[in-house]
């Protein structure tokens, strides 16, 4: 932790996600629905969170964790998203794959191995904007 090292195939991965997220998650079903992009968007909410509240039966536990933090991934990346404007997704990806990158790279640099790591990374984490 707190992500293992991030490399290039993870940064790629997340964006891939986020694109996909919104490409297809508020995009196309916008269009292929008839509705506004906002309008989509609080539809998936409502959905996930209803899902989010299933999410208990799954009788896996890593997999019933895997579909929950997924799940809960994609609900913060859908309100960033939100917030910043759906037409500048791009950017936000940009923004969030930064965060990570400065996490990851915060701690394998300046704080792994220090007493109060953990707590001086999320400290620092407060100061990123996305």
């Amino acid at each position: 932790m707190p992500f293992c090292g991030f490399n290039q195939k993870m940064i790629e991965g997340l964006s891939e996600l986020g694109a996909g997220l919104v490409e297809h998650g508020i995009i196309e079903r916008s269009k292929k629905k008839n509705k506004a992009h906002e309008e989509i968007l609080k539809k998936e909410l409502e959905d996930m969170s209803r899902f989010m509240k299933e999410i208990h039966r799954i009788k896996n536990p890593e997999l019933r964790e895997l579909t929950e933090m997924l799940t809960k991934y994609a609900c913060a990346f859908y309100k960033i998203v939100d917030k910043k404007g759906i037409n500048n997704y791009k950017e936000t990806i940009q923004a969030l794959n930064n965060f990570f990158w400065k996490m990851d790279n915060k701690f394998y640099t300046e704080l792994e191995g220090k007493p109060d790591d953990m707590k001086q990374l999320a400290e620092y984490l407060n100061e990123i904007k996305v």
